[in-house]
């Protein structure tokens, strides 16, 4: 069983009581407006804290003890929208539209913000031809201009006024004809939607802003502006989980140009300022130490073999949080701990508990404590195991020695690809036995015989399982994932280096872009294919998965793989797709090419096969 690496309401890290105060500020925020900011390093456990927050509202809201409404926004799987502003805005009006207490009181209120937005859609576009809107042009103007510029480029009459007749509708409608202020919009936007507040009788919507900080420096910038464009409303509440530095970077690279009274560079000093103009209440996720985090990963390795709901299990997760209560005094698990609270289940995770006992020191240093990266580092594990086993030589390896080997690939890779020159035909490394006697005497210091830094290695070295006299050639074998997708290339680990690139965030991936325009036709198509295996292999489709923003920018960078990309997005089942494929692909792929051709069959698919999401964020771009 492998662990989920997406949020979770189920804690093992004490995040609970986080999510309980933060429930607690907007309780008692009373007539005025909240924003609470919730900062860590990725994968601290923003998202699950968020998750908690939302569990606990609607706890209440059913209850009876509270009229909240909730409302979930993804700024990163917004991202491809054309206006991350217009895309928060739209998101809050649809959820209370959707709930159906809410919508009957306001239904003519809801009808006059979605005029709003419409307008504010339309003015974007004419400002992306040459029309600024902090001008104060008129809408009118706005309209003459797109106008003109409509009959330049369109030669069908029909289409044309089409066109106009639809942005004059929206003009017309929004009562904004006339109107000299390009203001206008949104002092009516936030007029109207203090009146859907007031109608709807909601005490307090309270908006859960997530991965932010995956975001491109101008999403970020446009969605914390479109947070105070609602701030001005007492019962709105804001819960913004990122990590501070990847917003300060944002807002530093959106305002790059702004300087003190010295006429000095205040770039970092201003990204501090906005924040805590924006953000009243910040959170920090603390690290976990690191007896904490072994403790957690004991948790995670009991829990890969009981279900959560096992009351053994559950009693486990309930003394390490009371452990981690004081966390000047806690205390490691131990077997004999972990058999008392198991009782008759301990036998079905015997293994895991020896495993955890084993690699969680030298684990939770290397990993410094992020649960994510312990997460995947025990997903990987168990992974690896299992492949073995379907391959038919899970007997020629022991779980404890496959993590001490992982642990040593991960964080000591040189040492890692050095070590099978020095096995012996048997694949047991030779002068390990000397090796341990140098360790042993009381001054071990760097020597220039040995052909790693001893001291670094030591602990590795000396931590059980002991490795003496093991083969190790199976576990090279169980963990040789990377070069089998280059098998016979000198250039392997180059193009390891891109892959793992690719399914980084796009910001990074930009950054590189370089390396990428490098690779040739043949290097670029062999990616192509690591990477869209690897997304297939996830499952993963409901969500844009790791991996589609990295095909992109290859794609952008090698115009033969424009069919490729168009091919695989086609083969992912329309059912199990989410909204993310409406978006973004007209950056790779031209629109009058034939593979644009291939994407817009797999789309009018959707229209009869997707998710009920999916086709109406269809109907939705098929109406603007």
């Amino acid at each position: 069983m492998l662990l989920s690496d997406n949020e979770t309401k189920n804690d093992l890290l004490n995040n609970s009581a986080i999510a309980s105060t933060i429930v607690s500020l907007i309780n008692e925020s009373e007539n005025q407006p909240l924003s609470i900011g919730i900062h860590g390093d990725w994968g601290a456990g923003k998202s699950s804290i968020l998750e908690m927050v939302y569990d606990q509202i609607e706890h209440h809201v059913e209850a009876g003890d509270l009229k909240y409404l909730c409302i979930r926004f993804n700024g990163w799987k917004h991202q491809g929208f054309e206006d991350s502003k217009i895309a928060l805005m739209s998101a809050i009006i649809s959820e209370i539209e959707q709930n159906e207490e809410f919508a009957s009181k306001a239904k003519d209120t809801i009808k006059k913000l979605w005029k709003n937005i419409n307008w504010l859609s339309v003015a974007k576009a004419a400002g992306k031809i040459g029309v600024g809107l902090a001008t104060g042009t008129t809408p009118m103007a706005l309209l003459s201009v797109a106008i003109d510029k409509l009959k330049e480029k369109t030669k069908d009459k029909k289409e044309v006024e089409t066109a106009i007749n639809s942005i004059g509708t929206y003009l017309n409608e929004a009562g904004v004809i006339g109107d000299n202020s390009s203001n206008h919009e949104f002092n009516e936007f936030q007029k109207n939607f203090t009146e859907l507040l007031n109608k709807t009788e909601i005490d307090k919507l309270v908006v859960l802003i997530d991965d932010l900080d995956r975001c491109l420096p101008d999403v970020v910038i446009d969605t914390l502006e479109a947070i105070r464009l609602f701030m001005f409303n007492e019962k709105t509440a804001f819960i913004i989980a990122a990590d501070e530095i990847m917003v300060q970077y944002a807002v530093k690279k959106h305002f790059p140009d702004v300087i003190d009274i010295y006429q000095n560079n205040a770039g970092i000093e201003f990204a501090n300022k906005y924040l805590e103009k924006l953000i009243q209440v910040p959170f920090r996720i603390p690290s976990l130490g690191d007896v904490e985090a072994c403790n957690y990963i004991m948790l995670l390795l009991v829990g890969s073999r009981l279900e959560d709901d096992n009351r053994h299990y559950q009693a486990l997760c309930k003394e390490s949080i009371n452990r981690m209560k004081k966390p000047w005094d806690i205390k490691p698990f131990g077997a004999n701990d972990v058999f008392n609270i198991l009782q008759e289940d301990y036998s079905t995770v015997q293994t895991e508990v020896s495993i955890a006992i084993q690699i969680s020191n030298l684990l939770a240093s290397n990993t410094n404590g992020n649960p994510r990266k312990i997460k995947r580092f025990i997903n990987m594990l168990l992974l690896r195991y299992a492949i073995a086993s379907s391959r038919g030589y899970s007997d020629a390896i022991k779980l404890p020695i496959l993590a001490k080997m992982m642990l040593v690939e991960h964080y000591s890779p040189a040492f890692y690809k050095n070590l099978p020159s020095q096995l012996d035909e048997n694949g047991v490394w030779k002068e390990l036995s000397e090796i341990i006697k140098i360790l042993s005497s009381p001054a071990v210091e760097k020597s220039d015989d040995i052909w790693f830094d001893i001291k670094e290695m030591s602990e590795w070295i000396l931590s059980e399982p002991s490795i003496e006299g093991v083969n190790l050639k199976p576990y090279y074998f169980a963990c040789k994932e990377r070069i089998d997708y280059f098998a016979g290339r000198k250039e392997a680990n180059d193009l390891g280096e891109i892959v793992d690139l690719l399914f980084s965030n796009e910001m990074l991936i930009t950054q590189h872009k370089e390396k990428i325009e490098r690779l040739t036709e043949e290097e670029a198509l062999q990616i192509f294919e690591v990477v869209t295996t690897k997304i297939n292999q996830s499952g993963q489709f409901n969500t844009k998965p790791n991996g589609i923003d990295g095909l992109i920018i290859l794609v952008q960078s090698k115009p033969d793989l424009h069919k490729n990309l168009a091919d695989f997005i086609s083969t992912i089942p329309p059912k199990e797709i989410g909204v993310w494929v409406l978006t973004g692909f007209d950056k790779a792929i031209p629109k009058d090419s034939e593979a644009w051709k291939v994407l817009e069959k797999y789309r009018q698919s959707l229209m009869n096969d997707g998710s009920e999401l999916v086709k109406k964020a269809l109907r939705r771009l098929g109406e603007k």
